[in-house]
């Protein structure tokens, strides 16, 4: 769980399960098509944990997609 406060003293919970999920799962959560959101990925809209290998799978880093959220809002 996190709380967001701002300078207008209003304050935000939001409930993270897990701090990655897989592409599926982020799909699923979404509701955002996997293939597009293969694409953001491609595109850096999507922020990953870094990969070790090519084969790895892909997961979405929730806690830094939140932040970005945040700062874009």
């Amino acid at each position: 769980m996190s709380t967001i406060n701002n300078v207008n003293n209003i304050s935000i919970t939001v409930n993270v399960e897990s701090a990655y999920v897989s592409l599926k799962k982020y799909s699923e959560i979404t509701e955002i098509p996997f293939n597009t959101c293969r694409a953001m990925v491609a595109d850096g809209r999507i922020i990953i944990r870094p990969k070790k290998g090519e084969k790895e799978t892909v997961e979405v880093n929730m806690i830094a997609m939140l932040k970005d959220a945040i700062n874009n809002s």
